[in-house]
């Protein structure tokens, strides 16, 4: 400016120029460290084992079919051999490395010798840093706020979940098929080739040996299931349908869900049809979950580097504003009324009957809770009809059609409904309070029936052990009528001749016995009633001592270490079937004949008088 003189007033002067910056202009201007791609993704080792690069994805929007939230994958740095290990919980990420170690280290004869995690707090515990330094395998983290430099794992997680979204779009499955999509992804991924391994694939080089890939095929084709001969008749089908979610894990064959039963099977003999699509033989139409999985993106951006900073010094959020039009609002007419129940379904699809239930649902999700937003007065008076939010003006048809669509989807939830099969699954579980609720239900009538009394272990007793048995009853529709809990012993446990000596019951063809009486009851006009005696087998009362460990999740403060003393026949025991039979038969054989009809039954207890009709 000086020179060409290009504003008034600066002389010429001269001035001597340091190539130091300032302080400020450090301060000012600071900026991220350019990384170059070659460096964060190129192949820097020479064998396999030599370094395995780490990360864990989720929370997930769904849980998956067997309650997982998370994935772990660990990926290796020279064949780029990808594995994959869904999680309930992040504490299970060190269990599942060690596994890993393990069978990796036997497999191939070899050494791992570095790992590269970020700084999450599952790879930051200091039982896992002490494991990996005991056997001298070196720990490489990334910088905080820095996930590129884990970006081999990064990247995996991208592109799988986009794989995932893909899938299960194609298919039309559920999103909480995500953990099978996952695994059927990451089993192809593994048989082909990248560019970084010369054109071959993560398994040859894994192995030494040429993968075949004769057997892949489409996810979410309709498949055929062979039922063998001791599992049916000769009349039932010899195959069942379903529909193919993947490949066998530990032996060869496919994994395929079956919606009649909710369940994954795996079998060799399988059948598979890739020219029809499996939902849409079955339920009519490929449906299309874009409402649910929508926030499985969600996750690719989040600094999983800076998980432990966040963790130490995050602040509470703050609620954050509540937005219904993703959720359906459902008229469901009573049966014998013409009454209309209203329910709104948000994304989740619990189903919230009143607006404590919003309320109630906008607290645990920290969302802002707006009682006008919602309307549980019916519009309609005798037809079921599913229509959008009403805070979505728009009544076009394309929302018609997306609400009954949903309303298909809440159907057919009956197949999709996955029971837990332990106590910890019940508290991951999206229905955790209806099981709770089940579950005290069952204590409090044990606690009416006295089955047990709280006694001080002893040396010499033989203690049996108890689980949880979870169950789901449906109506005649196929509608959820009742979560059921059930406490059963361990009776498998038992000692014959000490615990228990005769358990003969007898037992009747209930079928045949009903046919029968419908039969009498419609030739001679009679009234008749069906009972169900709650708890049977409660009633039967021990004649051997039983001891029992306290039930999970509900055992007495300060008397922990107390074991139950069993003066009832509970479920599970070998006796308790005879137990409930003997003090059945006593009040069966106490009826007596009424003196003025001789068809009636009587039967006296205190005050009151039992009717039993000949």
């Amino acid at each position: 400016m000086c020179k060409n003189k290009s504003v008034k007033g600066l002389e010429k002067v001269n001035i001597k120029i340091y190539n130091e910056s300032c302080i400020a202009c450090n301060v000012g201007k600071a900026t991220r460290t350019s990384l170059k791609k070659n460096y964060v993704y190129k192949r820097v080792t020479k064998s396999v084992l030599d370094k395995v690069h780490m990360d864990l994805w989720g929370p997930a929007p769904v849980n998956s079919l067997g309650g997982s939230k998370y994935f772990l994958s660990i990926i290796d740095d020279f064949s780029r051999k990808i594995d994959v290990f869904t999680l309930k919980s992040k504490s299970e990420v060190f269990s599942i490395f060690k596994e890993y170690l393990s069978r990796v280290q036997r497999e191939l004869g070899r050494k791992l010798k570095s790992v590269r995690t970020d700084n999450g707090m599952e790879f930051c515990h200091k039982d896992f840093e002490t494991f990996l330094r005991d056997l001298g395998i070196k720990i490489e983290r990334t910088s905080f706020y820095t996930p590129e430099l884990n970006g081999i794992a990064e990247r995996f997680n991208r592109s799988s979940m986009e794989a995932v979204r893909t899938m299960l779009q194609d298919s039309g499955l559920q999103p909480r098929f995500w953990a099978e999509a996952l695994h059927a992804y990451v089993h192809t991924k593994n048989r082909c080739s990248h560019k970084l391994t010369e054109g071959k694939t993560p398994m040859e080089i894994w192995s030494g040996h040429k993968p075949s890939i004769r057997h892949c095929r489409t996810f979410g084709s309709l498949a055929y299931v062979y039922v063998p001969t001791v599992n049916r008749n000769k009349l039932q089908p010899k195959a069942k349908i379903g529909i193919l979610v993947g490949y066998a894990v530990n032996r060869r064959g496919y994994r395929v869900w079956l919606p009649k039963e909710r369940k994954v099977v795996e079998s060799i003999h399988v059948k598979i049809n890739e020219t029809k699509n499996g939902v849409k033989t079955l339920f009519g139409e490929v449906k299309h979950y874009g409402y649910a999985i929508y926030q499985l993106d969600q996750n690719l951006n989040n600094d999983s580097d800076c998980r432990a900073q966040d963790e130490k010094y995050s602040s509470p959020k703050t609620p954050t504003s509540l937005d219904i039009s993703t959720w359906i609002r459902l008229e469901k007419p009573r049966k014998k009324s013409k009454r209309m129940d209203v329910y709104y379904y948000p994304p989740s699809k619990e189903r919230l009957r009143s607006v404590n239930d919003v309320k109630m649902y906008c607290e645990k999700n920290k969302l802002e809770f707006d009682p006008n937003q919602f309307n549980f007065k019916p519009t309609t008076t005798n037809t079921r009809f599913v229509e959008k939010s009403e805070c979505d003006n728009e009544t076009n048809s394309d929302s018609v059609d997306e609400a009954s669509f949903v309303n298909d989807i809440f159907q057919h939830e009956i197949y999709m409904t996955e029971i837990p099969k332990t106590f910890k699954e019940t508290q991951i579980s999206p229905d955790k309070e209806k099981w709770d609720e089940a579950m005290s239900e069952e204590i409090k009538l044990m606690q009416n029936r006295k089955v047990w009394d709280l006694v001080e272990p002893k040396s010499n007793m033989k203690v049996l052990g108890c689980r949880w048995v979870y169950n789901i009853k449906h109506d005649e529709k196929n509608n959820v009528k009742k979560y059921k809990s059930r406490l059963v012993a361990q009776g498998f446990k038992e000692r014959p001749g000490v615990d228990f000596t005769d358990v003969f019951a007898p037992l009747v063809n209930f079928d045949i016995i009903k046919f029968l009486f419908v039969l009498l009851v419609c030739i001679l006009g009679w009234n008749h009633c069906q009972i169900d005696v709650k708890g049977a087998y409660l009633y039967g009362n021990l004649d051997i001592p039983i001891y029992m460990q306290q039930h999970e999740g509900f055992a007495v403060k300060g008397c922990e270490h107390y074991v139950c003393r069993l003066h009832k026949s509970i479920y599970g025991l070998h006796q308790s079937g005879r137990q409930w039979n003997i003090e059945l038969s006593e009040i069966l054989f106490g009826l007596v004949d009424f003196i003025k009809m001789s068809c009636v039954m009587v039967y006296i207890l205190k005050v009151i008088v039992f009717y039993w009709y000949m």
